[in-house]
């Protein structure tokens, strides 16, 4: 069952493109891989899916919902990580959590986001502004997650963690997966997508090269796709994806 559906998502800045041709499905308890390098397309399609900016053509939905028209209730069960995290400087993370609780309703939030803090190491009574940046993309992740989410929204989540915050953020992403948490995880970094993630979109220049089951390429170094046009891009698969 699709739970993320994109089809023909196109959004021009202007006389710019944004995305030009964006399909693709995400399936229930699918980690999915959304991979290119910079500037291919990968945050303003997840923009577009989250209410943060309308597309100019196309349509999309998250659990049945178009998200131009249901963005508010979609927010309620999808946490989202944005490669650049912004918050407010003089709230500590305590008092960003309640207002996470408030906003989602949750139950449980507050002894999820207990868990959270002590999972990725993070003081819930330092203020935002105090924190060093792979702190900040923590403390995204935690309100993210803390609210249980059926879906969740990646955009380059491991910036500014180190390797062991890295390898602690895909464990517990295997776990939600494993709990039928859908996540779509938006990256450059293609040895880690490789690693974890069932299938993977290729984008570059808003359009997407190929949707692929990661078993066809877990164990290669180099992934080449071909466009409708004969065009090649090659991917790499050790260190950040690059394109040629």
């Amino acid at each position: 069952m699709a739970v993320i559906q994109v089809q023909n998502l196109k959004k021009n800045y202007g006389k710019n493109v944004g995305t030009r041709d964006v399909t693709f499905a995400v399936n229930e308890g699918e980690l999915f891989g959304f991979v290119g390098p910079n500037g291919a397309g990968k945050s303003t399609t997840i923009k577009a899916l989250l209410g943060f900016l309308f597309a100019s053509d196309g349509s999309a939905f998250i659990c049945g919902k178009d998200v131009a028209r249901d963005s508010k209730e979609i927010k309620r069960f999808t946490g989202y990580v944005p490669s650049d995290v912004r918050l407010y400087d003089n709230l500590r993370i305590s008092e960003l959590l309640q207002w996470n609780a408030r906003f989602h309703g949750s139950a449980e939030h507050d002894k999820e986001a207990e868990r959270l803090c002590s999972l990725f190491e993070l003081d819930p009574s330092k203020r935002f502004l105090e924190l060093s940046t792979g702190n900040k993309k923590k403390a995204s992740i935690v309100c993210a997650l803390a609210p249980q989410p059926r879906v969740l929204i990646l955009d380059e989540p491991t910036n500014g963690l180190d390797p062991m915050m890295q390898k602690k953020l895909f464990d517990e992403l295997i776990t939600q997966k494993e709990r039928g948490v859908t996540v779509l995880l938006s990256s450059h970094n293609l040895t880690e997508v490789g690693e974890y993630c069932d299938r993977v979109a290729f984008i570059k220049d808003g359009v997407i090269l190929a949707v692929t089951d990661l078993k066809n390429v877990r164990h290669r170094k180099i992934v080449t796709i071909t466009d409708t046009e004969g065009n090649q891009s090659t991917f790499h698969f050790e260190g950040d994806a690059q394109n040629s």
